[in-house]
């Protein structure tokens, strides 16, 4: 090809030049960066290169420039073009008594490894290792070649993990600590010894006898270089890595962090360390950790921060006494450091209570420890009484919070669950009733009662006895707020979460009480009716889950009262339903499968069924089957849970003729001829693998003959 004629003619010239002039630098240089630009991926000017001694040339410069490093590490990337990275290390090897050679080869090397580390993992591991420490052994003095070779060896260390043991057998343990050791005050150089420990401390390794030695350095590093974020930062993670809390929590309680910056990298690091299987970090470690961080917080007690980190640690390592699996007269031992813990998060309320990021960061935690404690338990009762006054009576600690940050909606929801686990739903609905008139407060209630309804199976009597007026504090606050849709979704979610408690009570919710949740469930659908839910936006997202929850909590109350669906359709109230169920279908593009969609869809095919009878879901099918699979998926899904919660429900439980669809609603699907309906559109979406499982498992309840895939 003519090109590739003219480029050969150009390398030979440039060669020849090169030949020609081998004691001149100008020209050894120009003809180096000339050759590496023209060869870099051209496999046809490198075989011109190397027909023509191109190789000779290069080695002929270095011979004659071993000074001039740019020269020397230009050729070198030049022969690593022609020959890889073996050739690299070859010459290496060879260059490595020269400091200039030493540094351009390991520059060399560096740089090309980075971007190449499958050909590096191709390498002898035993020999690349045994080249890079001799050559750093052979300038102990020089730092350019020291941090060199530490930042090139932590690299190697990190992507190749068989190199590790080539790294202990040639005695690099002690070469490394040495040069830590002999260069505390150089930042670059602990920064990659750091660098280098953190890989080398991640198995395949670790020497038990350099241990101690390691830890050693380690705290030297973090007293000495506590304003180096980046040697911070690489120090910790090797602690991480080595699994000793101990090499933390020494220099924590001595004093050495003396900046806010350098104790929350240590705190950071502590957090992250697994408690149990570390040295230092077993259960009987636990009250030097809380000491140190207690101590922590003492040095730095304005700095937020600091806290917020050293929080986070008490509560885990509280949370962590409470589950140990060690004797129980072991943990009795240990309870002391825990109440440590826990008298430093509520001296944080207490003195920080106008800040609202400490007293949440504090509420974390507790709420944590409270829920790793058994209801007996002394840990309990000593944060029950610090928070409510001792009797619970008056304004206590809580109630003051609550009253201060009132229009916070983020610490409200901490605060909330709190109170919650402390003392029951009781003081939540206090609250709301108080506050009624404040967004920041209903919303996290709402929240935290659906947390608590939601989330626990077995209540307390207590919250049980509370479930009436939990309902009727949450209707009235989907009243009062009538356009927020985010509250009306949670409320929706909650009123869900309380329902499906209803039987644990009977005869304490009236069907009157569950009818308003059903007519306020509509309400909140209305805010929404007609509105798209297929952007990418939060008001889309919001008019979804809107539609989610309003419909999940109408399918919970017609699922413990299903006259009420009879209801509902009496009332005119199906209309809103119906349209809930076209918004979403309209909004899932054709031929698309949604998760999100598919959960509303049931939820919105169950409602319908509830309300309209089962064969509401034929009509889908029959409307959006063929062209939306998510349909079809929520379709089959609906059939199963209402085939499922027949199984569950006794014929005399409904005993009017008019409810006999709902109470089997199995017979009426297959009456309609659902199973038909699924078999045509499991024909449409063959490929869909999932989907066909979903109609499989419907059709077998509702009739039909599957056809063989």
């Amino acid at each position: 090809m003519p090109l590739t004629e003219l480029m050969g003619y150009v390398v030979t010239s440039v060669l020849e030049e090169m030949r020609g002039n081998p004691g001149d630098p100008q020209v050894q240089a120009m003809g180096v960066n000339m050759l590496r630009a023209m060869i870099k991926d051209s496999e046809a000017l490198k075989r011109i290169v190397l027909a023509g001694g191109g190789v000779e040339v290069l080695v002929l410069g270095v011979q004659q420039h071993p000074t001039d490093e740019d020269l020397l590490t230009g050729a070198l990337e030049a022969i690593d073009e022609l020959h890889g990275l073996a050739s690299l290390l070859q010459a290496l090897d060879h260059l490595k008594a020269s400091p200039p050679g030493a540094r351009a080869g390991l520059w060399a090397f560096a740089r090309a490894a980075k971007d190449r580390w499958a050909e590096v993992g191709a390498l002898p591991h035993r020999e690349t290792v045994r080249v890079i420490l001799s050559t750093a052994h052979a300038h102990q003095d020089d730092y350019r070649v020291l941090s060199t070779a530490l930042e090139l060896l932590a690299d190697l260390m990190m992507e190749v993990v068989d190199m590790r043991c080539a790294f202990s057998d040639l005695g690099g343990w002690p070469w490394l600590l040495q040069v830590m050791e002999a260069n505390a005050h150089h930042g670059r150089i602990q920064l990659y010894g750091c660098k280098l420990l953190s890989a080398l401390c991640r198995g395949g390794c670790l020497v038990e006898a350099h241990m101690s030695e390691t830890v050693t350095v380690l705290e030297r590093c973090f007293v000495q270089h506590e304003a180096d974020e980046c040697v911070l930062y690489w120090a910790f993670w090797a602690v991480q890595q080595l699994n000793g809390a101990r090499a933390l929590v020494n220099p924590m309680r001595n004093g050495c962090f003396k900046t806010a910056s350098a104790m929350v990298a240590a705190l950071k690091s502590l957090a992250a360390v697994t408690l149990g299987e570390s040295d230092g970090a077993c259960a009987e470690d636990m009250p030097a950790v809380v000491a140190a961080v207690v101590h922590a917080m003492d040095m730095f007690s304005e700095r937020f921060d600091v806290l917020y980190e050293a929080m986070a640690v008490l509560g885990h390592v509280a949370v962590f006494v409470l589950g140990s699996s060690a004797g129980a007269s072991v943990r009795q031992q240990l309870l002391p450091c825990v109440e440590v813990a826990v008298k430093a998060l509520l001296h944080v309320m207490v003195t920080r209570s106008s800040d609202a990021c400490s007293v949440q960061s504090a509420c974390v935690a507790l709420a944590g420890i409270i829920e790793s404690c058994p209801e007996a338990s002394p840990v309990r009762a000593s944060i029950r009484a610090a928070l409510l006054g001792g009797s619970g009576e008056g304004e206590h600690l809580l109630a003051k919070i609550i009253a201060a940050h009132v229009s916070n909606d983020s610490l409200q929801m901490a605060l909330m669950w709190l109170n919650g686990i402390v003392v029951g739903v009781g003081p939540i609905l206090q609250q709301m009733a108080q506050h009624s008139a404040s967004h920041a407060v209903q919303l996290p209630a709402i929240r935290t009662l659906a947390l608590l309804y939601g989330e626990r199976i077995e209540l307390e009597a207590a919250d049980l006895a509370s479930l009436p007026a939990a309902l009727q504090s949450v209707l009235a606050a989907m009243r009062r707020f009538p356009e927020n849709i985010v509250l009306q979704q949670h409320a929706c979610y909650s009123l869900c979460a309380m329902t499906e408690h209803v039987a644990d009570v009977p005869g304490s919710v009236s069907d009157e009480a569950l009818s308003q949740c059903a007519v306020a469930a509509v309400e909140a659908l209305r805010l929404v009716r007609g509105r798209c839910d297929g952007r990418q936006d939060s008001a889309s997202y919001n008019a979804l889950y809107l539609r989610k929850e309003g419909t999940r909590c109408i399918v919970a109350v017609c699922a413990m009262r299903p006259s009420l669906g009879r209801w509902l359709r009496e009332s005119g109230l199906q209309d809103v339903l119906a349209d809930a169920l076209r918004s979403t279908a309209d909004s899932v593009w054709d031929g698309r499968r949604d998760p999100e969609a598919e959960e509303t869809l049931r939820l919105e095919l169950l409602a319908l069924s509830y309300v309209l009878g089962p064969p509401a879901i034929l009509e889908a099918l029959r409307r959006w089957g063929v062209v939306k699979p998510a349909v079809v998926r929520a379709a089959a899904d609906a059939v199963v849970d209402l085939a499922r919660g027949a199984m569950n429900r006794k014929l005399s439980d409904t005993p009017d003729p008019e409810m006999v669809a709902f109470a089997a609603p199995v017979q009426a699907l297959i009456a309609a001829g659902c199973g038909a309906e699924f078999l045509a559109v499991m024909q449409v979406h063959a490929a869909d693998e999932d989907l066909q499982s979903r109609i499989h498992l419907a059709v077998g309840f509702v009739g039909g003959c599957p056809p063989q895939l």
